[in-house]
């Protein structure tokens, strides 16, 4: 995985695997979500952002969390 993107919007709607930093667990102290970037609230490290992954589950977590993060290219039209 790459290094997390400092601007998540132009990503909004493209797929994403993220791994980010869960907090107070120690015993598993990151977990990944893979799926749509479905929104994004806020600017740079403070930003939220939501993945909506294919099970209909959304996954929330702050930008400043994101550990690392590979961005999809498009589906073939």
């Amino acid at each position: 995985m790459a290094e997390p993107p400092t601007d998540w919007r132009p990503l909004l709607g493209r797929k994403v695997s993220v791994r980010y930093a869960l907090r107070g667990d120690p015993e598993h102290p990151f977990s990944e979500a893979i799926g749509m970037l479905g929104s994004v609230e806020g600017e740079g490290k403070d930003a939220a952002i939501t993945i909506f992954t294919k099970r209909g589950e959304s996954v929330r977590m702050r930008a400043a969390d994101v550990l690392a993060a590979k961005v999809f290219p498009p589906a073939p039209g």
